[in-house]
């Protein structure tokens, strides 16, 4: 079965979760174990940046906070909402902000103009960039894009990925851009677009809610390099290594509890943002959740190999995302082994 239909079954079905989930309530059971003396810390506070404005993929935050597992390891958890993942590599890089989720792309956009990063988790170990449109529109290959009209959001990572598809498709022929400021969905619902560039959990998903059906085309047939995941400041880790520890070990507990008691997550996000479309974000945690564990039974603290390092910094200058090859070294910080 190829990547394209291997996503595609992704987007309808969801997988076995219950090895990951074991595997991270083990690895977090030392602070589920923490007795009612150990747990009376002083509050401070930690601030945690989204890539976005909250979704239910950020369940596992909210959910940690109403449980009061972070409040249990001395941690004051603020939730900010987020501005796209270019805002939050600014503000953890100068400091305002102790972590953050952001995608790949704009994390080595600042490691490339000197901004002081570490990731500390990795949520997506694959991108999750697509070409998406309705099925009616036939496109279901690169060269179906010919002298259709492509959304693409121009401050988005993904408009280089979308561009190095063509690239890597060998495409001479006309396809008209049309640029976006948004996820592309309503383009494409509209027929404003044929089809549109985005991230396969986020607008391709809603097109298949609304439509009955979505078409994609996946950048890992292509290319592929990391998708998500949490970042830090390395000043702030060194200053700050034991509530670091904690944070992390908390998040761990947190993001596997939330894929193995999904309507505890999912209620844990409506009551933050309880106007949120609730059977989208449901769909959306399944199919994040999908993703997450792509690799089977790999959670978010283990540090990637340097193999997968090395090839996510060539593809992310192949792509175009950088513009010089960056050096692997001291891009993670397994927070579990220090």
């Amino acid at each position: 079965m190829n990547i394209v239909r291997r996503l595609q079954v992704v987007l309808s079905t969801r997988s076995a979760r219950s090895v990951l989930a074991v595997a991270l309530g083990v690895l977090a059971s030392s602070v589920a174990g923490r007795s009612s003396a150990q747990n009376a810390l002083p509050l401070e506070r930690v601030a945690v940046r989204l890539n976005f404005l909250p979704g239910a993929e950020h369940a596992f935050l909210y959910l940690g906070k109403q449980k009061g597992w972070y409040a249990a390891e001395g941690i004051d958890l603020e939730v900010i909402p987020g501005q796209g993942s270019t805002v939050a590599v600014k503000t953890v890089g100068s400091g305002e902000e102790q972590f953050a989720i952001a995608d790949t792309g704009s994390v080595a956009r600042g490691w490339e103009a000197g901004v002081p990063l570490v990731y500390v988790a990795m949520l997506l170990r694959h991108t999750p960039a697509a070409i998406f449109s309705l099925p009616s529109k036939n496109i279901v290959s690169m060269k179906d894009l010919c002298g259709k009209r492509v959304g693409v959001n121009l401050k988005s990572t993904a408009a280089e990925q979308y561009r190095a598809m063509i690239r890597l498709a060998k495409l001479d022929c006309a396809i008209e851009e049309i640029p976006m400021n948004s996820g592309g969905s309503k383009e494409v619902l509209t027929d404003t677009v044929d089809a549109a560039v985005n991230f396969s959990y986020t607008d391709a998903l809603r097109v298949k809610l609304k439509a009955g059906g979505v078409n994609f085309i996946a950048a890992r047939e292509y290319f592929d390099f990391f998708g998500l995941g949490i970042i830090s400041n390395p000043k702030y880790l060194a200053a700050k290594p034991d509530i670091s520890r904690r944070f992390m070990a908390v998040t761990i507990r947190s993001i596997g509890y939330a894929f193995s008691h999904k309507e505890e997550a999912l209620d844990s996000f409506f009551k933050v943002v309880p106007e949120a479309d609730k059977e989208y974000e449901s769909a959306k945690l399944d199919l994040f959740g999908d993703l997450a564990q792509a690799d089977g039974d790999r959670g978010p603290a283990g540090s990637p190999s340097q193999e997968e390092w090395d090839a996510t910094m060539n593809s992310l200058r192949n792509v175009g995302i950088t513009r010089t090859l960056l050096s692997a070294e001291g891009r993670f910080v397994d927070l579990s082994r220090q």
